[in-house]
């Protein structure tokens, strides 16, 4: 996979060429797709491993700059998003369908997927006449910006910061969901633990068997939330009073399938989001830094041996610096 960054280049190189390759493949998922459905995809995961990275590299840029990329990036995704939203949502139907019983409010199924169906329909209509070649054509306009990407210091130092700073408020996020069960919480969390995935996947090459296995944690939880906010969408869809989709006898029971569903989705969420985030957020970005440093130094050595040392000692200044800036 291209979305890794390479511990054995200066770090600013390693975004720009993670960035660009991810600019690349979003453009030719539009341009080129098997289908157009397909294309949006693939194309609206790029920007959201773009939006994970810049969150990562924030320290370490100018904020204008980040402000200016990272508000592009969600620009185009926005204009994407109809077509994918309504996929989402009959999904969402397949999978209540599969794990509660029919017996709690089959009837609405067929009239909520009729229903999403002309509205994904609807929405991808109109990508193909406008929406897709607009969206390609500032992906190309965007392009200097991510070619011009630098850190300052250029090493690990100001994605330590990031990916402490982004740890800290996803762990904060997280307590408070289940403390108050509130929607913006949940919201919060559930984007958090999206870009905490994504910045595994970037930080895997400085030690693949832990940082694979963490990434592999957070996807699960990650689309764990992702279910969790689809059924919310289907509840709201289905009480609009606007909307009717069958009797108020099978809305009820519809809406029943959905808590039922809902609540052991959050059950299974807490679980895994206590095991993902019980390290202090300070420990934890020290720790990854540990590893690049350690990572960096073995693959630019010729004396492995020799790069270990170097590397202990590298990674202990730096910790003890982290360490004093904290206290």
């Amino acid at each position: 996979m291209s979305y890794r960054l390479d511990p054995a280049m200066p770090v600013s190189e390693a975004l720009r060429s993670v960035a660009l390759t991810e600019l690349e493949i979003a453009h030719t998922s539009l341009a080129t797709p098997p289908d157009r459905h397909t294309g949006v995809h693939s194309a609206r995961k790029c920007f959201k491993r773009l939006r994970s990275l810049l969150l990562l590299a924030r320290p370490g840029m100018p904020e204008p700059v980040f402000a200016n990329l990272t508000a592009r990036v969600a620009r185009i995704g926005k204009g994407l998003a109809a077509a994918r939203d309504a996929q989402a949502l009959l999904d969402a139907v397949d999978k209540l369908e599969e794990n509660t019983e029919a017996d709690l409010g089959d009837a609405p199924m067929q009239s909520v997927r009729g229903w999403l169906h002309k509205r994904r329909h609807a929405a991808e209509q109109n990508l193909e006449q406008t929406t897709a070649s607009e969206a390609m054509h500032m992906l190309l306009e965007l392009r200097p910006g991510f070619a011009g990407l630098a850190v300052y210091p250029d090493d690990f130092t100001p994605l330590a910061k990031g990916l402490e700073r982004c740890y800290a408020a996803t762990r904060k996020h997280f307590k408070a969901v289940f403390d108050s069960d509130d929607a913006e919480e949940m919201h919060e969390w559930r984007k958090g633990v999206q870009h905490h995935w994504r910045q595994m996947q970037l930080l895997t090459p400085c030690w693949p068997s832990e940082l694979s296995a963490r990434a592999e944690a957070a996807r699960a939880l990650s689309q764990l939330l992702g279910e969790d906010h689809d059924i919310a969408m289907l509840m709201h869809l289905v009480s609009t009073p606007t909307m009717t989709f069958g009797s108020l006898e099978d809305t009820a029971a519809f809406m029943k399938r959905c808590r039922k569903r809902h609540k052991a989705l959050r059950k299974e969420a807490k679980v895994k989001g206590k095991r993902l985030f019980v390290e202090k957020p300070g420990p934890f970005a020290d720790r990854i830094q540990a590893y690049w440093t350690t990572a960096a130094v073995v693959r630019t050595s010729r004396s492995p041996p020799q790069g270990r040392v170097m590397l202990w000692r590298s990674a202990m200044r730096a910790r003890d610096a982290r360490a004093k800036a904290r206290a």
